[in-house]
């Protein structure tokens, strides 16, 4: 992985470049007793020899970072490091959430079905069914959350793909190389820091909390459970032409027949065997609702609160590590450590 790396040859001629640099200094310093010029010379020298052993152990702190962030990885997905890790969960949530959000578009196309019917009397009309407009609206607000996750998702993957990608074989060796020279030493530090903290720190962060793809899972069958459920399912329209179509399907949804409240054969029909808890239209919209509402708020947390709070650590994370491998190392740090 660092063999590929292009900015490898610029690397060393840098560091060569500046340990010759650092040598004419104290040269130069001590030729004309310029105590200041020499101790520059021999600070540069020193931290050329640190950019050195730095660069020439690429391959090594690469495998190592790689090594950490696979420990520390949630093993959910097979093996892989962190962001790999994080991205098959990602990639499982969004199917999960796609999922749920068909049946709960399967279950507004019953509910718009029974919420526009009307039943017209000689002398009045009745619409049985016209309070179901304001399930219906939840429901649409779950449909729209669905859709503003499934964004957020997707946005999460391709940040992750970006780190996975980059992080270690781009912003690390740009970050050697920056930190060669003491001009670009605070930005080489960050983007040093800025890599580690993005593939190790983040993703293990988000990992932390807790995956809610059991729940989608569950909250999915709810609703499949519910839209599969013939006794809720729409009238076919030939069968309007029967008198009793709507009027036993207002019987089976209001639970009538199945407290055998009804003794019409027509009833027994539409029923067969029904018992007084096979039937409860308005309590299964009740439970798939707050089922929805819990599943979104679960993966509301995974998919946004997790991330804002992983980077609000990786970012106290990158200040302070920037700052250290941005600073000159010297004897005086080690002592210090």
């Amino acid at each position: 992985m660092a063999d590929q790396f292009v900015g490898m040859s610029v690397a060393i001629i840098i560091v060569t470049a500046s340990i010759v640099l650092a040598g004419i200094f104290i040269g130069v310093g001590r030729a004309f007793s310029y105590k200041r010029l020499e101790n520059f010379g021999i600070e540069e020298f020193f931290q050329s020899g640190i950019n050195a052993a730095i660069i020439g152990g690429l391959a090594s702190i690469i495998s190592l970072i790689s090594g950490i962030s696979a420990t520390l990885a949630t093993q959910s997905c097979g093996t892989g490091n962190a962001p790999e890790q994080l991205i098959c969960t990602f990639e499982g949530i969004k199917e999960s959430v796609f999922i749920l959000l068909n049946e709960s578009v399967r279950t507004l196309d019953i509910l718009g079905y029974y919420q526009s019917l009307v039943l017209n009397f000689n002398a009045f009309s009745i619409a049985p069914f016209a309070n179901l407009d304001s399930i219906s609206n939840i429901f649409s607000s779950q449909v729209l959350l669905m859709q503003v996750q499934i964004l957020l998702i997707e946005l999460n993957i391709q940040i992750m793909n970006f780190v996975e990608q980059n992080a270690l074989v781009l912003l690390l060796p740009i970050g050697l190389v920056l930190r060669t020279l003491f001009v670009t030493r605070k930005a080489g530090g960050f983007l040093i820091a800025l890599s580690i903290g993005l593939y190790i720190l983040y993703p293990s962060f988000v990992m932390i909390f807790p995956n809610p793809t059991a729940d989608l899972n569950n909250a999915t069958q709810v609703l499949t459970n519910f839209t599969n459920n013939s006794n809720y399912a729409t009238v076919p329209i030939i069968d309007l032409n029967d008198n009793y179509a709507i009027a036993g399907k207002l019987d089976v949804l209001s639970g009538r027949c199945a407290l055998n409240n009804s003794n019409s054969s027509n009833c027994e029909q539409f029923t067969g065997n029904l018992t007084n808890r096979s039937v409860d239209f308005t309590g299964d919209l009740t439970l798939a609702t707050q089922s929805n509402s819990v599943t979104l708020a679960k993966v509301t947390l995974y998919s946004v609160i997790a991330p804002l709070l992983a980077l609000l650590v990786t970012i106290v994370f990158v200040r302070e590590l920037g700052d250290l491998l941005g600073s000159e190392i010297g004897i005086s740090t080690f002592s210090l450590i």
